[in-house]
């Protein structure tokens, strides 16, 4: 390339130098002729000039206009031109310069009539004034007549002296148009050649810089094309990061660029935090439910017909239903025993008298017969209607649940609603009714406890008879007692679980939530992110080591980026593992399993390690989470615990799985920031390009504001750097008084969607100075096919149409010489 731009150079060169030195012989052979001839022609132009203004001026005076002075207009000229035609055959200085010594005889003649002609021309106009003068002054009829008559002779003998006077100038103008014929004849053969090479190399020369824009113009649009896609891809980007951090797991992605795994990945992070906050939700519903209807039934101290209202309104209006019933079993007639309502909820007046319901009769007599729970979403319209004031229609859903605990059924528990039951909500009824058919058993038990008592006290004679049987009914009291606490303290027990685990549950949704915020790890610093999730992890779930490893499918290897010691407080890196050395555990992370380790030197994944790195180190336990990318496996989140083994609870595992979320995030974030250093470097690049090219480069956006420019048109802008242009328009710049011109050429190229290619512009500023450019405009389009701008590049050529006026008034004159010169020949 390089030496085919020598070759390039040298032969625009050779070429440029063979034409200027033919331009410059016909320009110094043109102006030696031009020289040599055009005074004498412009000697017979300025002569007759003078003469025919002198005649005019007579003419006029002769007509009586007193505003002409014979002596002044009339004869001044006419001696002045004497003058000036008599020094050019005496070759002095005249008027008009010096033209030099006449060697030409017939040239010579043809002055020397001219001189005596004009003296001629000068006593007929003198005769004439002084015949006119002495007719004006006669008095009487005849001296009028005769100076008439004299003056008719006067006028007809001055104006044969101006037509003979003419006629020898002609003759003077067309000898020497002979001559110059002469010289232009030979100077317009050279001029057709000078004007053939010099087409041919300005050709050459247009066609090798066409090419040499096309394709520059062709890199910048393409390279504007896919920064323009880049930057929208990374403001999608940082936008959709940015609401998700925020707690918006609604937001949308939308990238125009074919980075599909990346936004994929984007939007599953987004649907796992939304799938993990509504789980929580849920969970933290059904536990506070619990909670409560455990404190309902702990604190009731009325009645059982008060403590059955509590709990059927409470169930009511927690799961948002809007009708329910407590049947519960009699027994008190061993022959006959059917489901009571003991308690209801919004039932019509028709349904609440229906105290009573055999068992296997209608929906809740089959809930109960079958122990099972019956969800309907098809309610019949004459089982149940929902009234108010206004009016009553029938439920969307029933759901009947049995009062069921260690397999013994004390009732059912009916709800309806308008809506439909989640199964979250279902889960947390049967919860709830086996809460309630404990405490429905303990007071059952303790109302059969103060019946007893109310009959040992009426019958005391009979159990004083009757000692040894009643010794027995006590003992199993005691036994139903006993049996009661313990069934309350393991209700108890699952409540303070539940509860414990809860607050687990809000002190990682509080440490994931200061992570979420953490500006290492917004930002995508993967060594400090590294940092935070160990250090935050190790301390949150109380374990002795914490490290990230990422898979390298490749090399089938996991790399350590972080090593977290709770022990020490440091940090390490570095070691690698490879899948040929550990198989086991490579298979339990290529699938994406997650290992939890209670004993991590017997568990099927874990096991590999136990000499070689488990027992050096006194680990006992390990948890492993993998974190993935692009929906595949990117590496594992560890946690290892020494000394003691550890029981990895599900919210240990449910807490992890949100740190490798965060994990993806930074991961991506990180992959973000190298896509953008990368895209600046691309810009700088482009922008020396660009600043090297020969022309004044610009481009505009829709608004037609400057968003960038090369060196070249920063310094016809006055401007110090490139950047300095961006945002101002035509009317900021030097040139504001041509604004509102250029916009409009640019909105027409937009407008036409058509390219203006070498378009010449004449510019004159406030002094009266003239300058050209050479433009050219193409509007830029982005993929949708719509016009975002336009891109433009000029050239100042003032010199060269300076130098091409010059030659076109040079060759005008050599053409009105050459006509003068064949007009002469004739």
């Amino acid at each position: 390339m390089r030496n085919r731009a020598l070759k390039y150079t040298l032969a625009f060169a050779l070429a440029g130098l063979i034409i200027t030195l033919l331009i410059g012989y016909v320009q110094r052979r043109t102006l030696n002729t031009y020289e040599h001839n055009v005074p004498f022609i412009t000697l017979g132009d300025n002569i007759k000039n003078r003469v025919t203004t002198a005649h005019l001026s007579f003419e006029e005076l002769m007509a009586g206009d007193e505003t002409q002075n014979f002596d002044r207009d009339v004869i001044a000229p006419i001696k002045t031109s004497a003058a000036i035609l008599q020094g050019t055959y005496d070759g002095k200085e005249t008027e008009l310069g010096n033209l030099g010594v006449i060697h030409e005889e017939e040239t010579k003649a043809l002055l020397k009539e001219s001189i005596f002609a004009l003296d001629k021309l000068m006593e007929s106009a003198q005769e004439r004034w002084k015949n006119r003068s002495t007719g004006t002054a006669g008095t009487d009829s005849t001296a009028a007549v005769a100076g008439s008559h004299a003056g008719d002779a006067a006028d007809q003998q001055f104006d044969a002296a101006y037509e003979t006077f003419a006629g020898t100038l002609d003759r003077l103008v067309e000898h020497i148009q002979k001559d110059v014929h002469a010289d232009a004849s030979s100077l317009s053969a050279l001029s057709w050649l000078s004007i053939l090479l010099l087409v041919v190399g300005l050709g050459a020369l247009c066609a090798f810089l066409y090419r040499l824009q096309s394709s520059s113009m062709k890199m910048v649009t393409e390279h504007e094309k896919r920064s323009e896609e880049q930057g929208r891809a990374v403001s999608s980007l940082s936008g959709f990061i940015e609401a998700i951090s925020a707690g918006d797991y609604t937001a949308d992605l939308n990238l125009e660029t074919d980075d599909g795994a990346l936004g994929n990945t984007l939007i599953s992070m987004r649907d796992k935090l939304r799938l993990n906050a509504e789980e929580d939700r849920r969970r933290n519903w059904s536990t506070s439910g619990l909670a409560q209807i455990g404190e309902i039934l702990r604190t009731s101290t009325g009645t059982t017909e008060e403590l059955f209202d509590n709990i059927i309104r409470f169930v009511v209006k927690y799961t948002k239903s809007n009708q329910g019933g407590l049947f519960v079993l009699n027994e008190e007639s061993d022959n006959e025993k059917f489901l009571e309502l003991v308690a209801c909820y919004a039932f019509e007046r028709k349904k609440f008298l229906k105290k009573h319901m055999a068992i296997g009769e209608g929906l809740v007599g089959q809930s109960f017969l079958e122990g099972e729970r019956i969800y309907l979403v098809e309610v019949p319209k004459e089982y149940i209607t929902i009234t108010s004031g206004l009016g009553g229609s029938t439920p969307n859903a029933l759901l009947l649940v049995p009062l069921k605990v260690n397999e013994k059924i004390f009732g059912v528990m009916e709800l309806a609603t308008f809506g439909k039951y989640e199964p979250h909500e279902i889960e947390l009824v049967e919860k709830l009714t086996e809460s309630i058919a404990s405490t429905i058993s303990s007071v059952r038990i303790s109302e059969s406890t103060r019946l007893l008592l109310e009959r040992t006290q009426q019958q005391a004679e009979e159990m004083r008879a009757q000692e040894e049987e009643m010794r027995q009914n006590m003992e199993e009291l005691e036994a139903t007692q006993e049996e009661m606490r313990r069934k309350e303290k393991h209700i108890q027990n699952m409540l303070d679980g539940e509860k414990k685990r809860n607050e687990i549950s809000q002190r990682n949704r509080q440490v994931l939530m200061e992570l979420t915020k953490n500006k290492d790890i917004q930002d995508g610093n993967w060594n400090a992110s590294l940092e935070k999730i160990t250090s935050t992890i190790t301390r949150q779930l109380g374990v002795s080591r914490c490290s990230i490893w990422t898979y390298h499918a490749k090399e089938n290897k996991i790399l350590n980026e972080k090593l977290y010691q709770q022990n020490k407080g440091t940090f390490e890196s570095g070691t690698e593992l490879y899948g040929r050395d550990f198989p086991g555990y490579f298979e339990a992370v290529t699938s994406e399993e997650i290992i939890i380790a209670k004993d991590a030197h017997t568990h099927v994944a874990t096991r590999e390690f136990s000499d070689v790195y488990l027992s050096p180190l006194d680990i006992q336990s390990m948890l492993d989470v993998p974190f993935f990318n692009e929906g595949k496996i990117a590496g594992v989140i560890c946690c290892e615990h020494q000394q003691e083994q550890k029981d990895w609870t599900e919210e240990d595992v449910e807490f992890l799985k949100s740190c490798a979320d965060l994990l993806t995030v930074a991961f991506n974030t990180s992959r973000i920031n190298r896509m953008l250093e990368q895209l600046s470097d691309d810009q700088q690049t482009m922008q020396t390009i660009i600043d090297n090219l020969p022309r004044a480069v610009f481009w505009k956006d829709k608004e037609l504001r400057f968003q960038g420019a090369n060196r070249i048109f920063t310094q016809v802008a006055g401007l110090r750097s490139h950047k300095d242009l961006i945002g101002r328009t035509d009317f900021d710049m030097p040139w504001k008084e041509h604004g509102e011109a250029y916009r409009a050429d640019d909105l027409a190229v937009m407008n036409s969607r058509k390219a203006r290619l070498d378009h010449e512009e004449r510019n004159v500023n406030s002094n009266g100075e003239e300058s050209w450019v050479l433009t050219s405009k193409v509007p830029v389009m982005n993929k949708h096919g719509e016009v975002v701008g336009v891109l433009g590049m000029f050239e100042d050529i003032t010199a060269r149409k300076h130098k091409e006026a010059d030659t076109a008034a040079k060759l005008k004159e050599l053409s009105e010489l050459k006509k003068r010169l064949e007009k002469g020949a004739e």
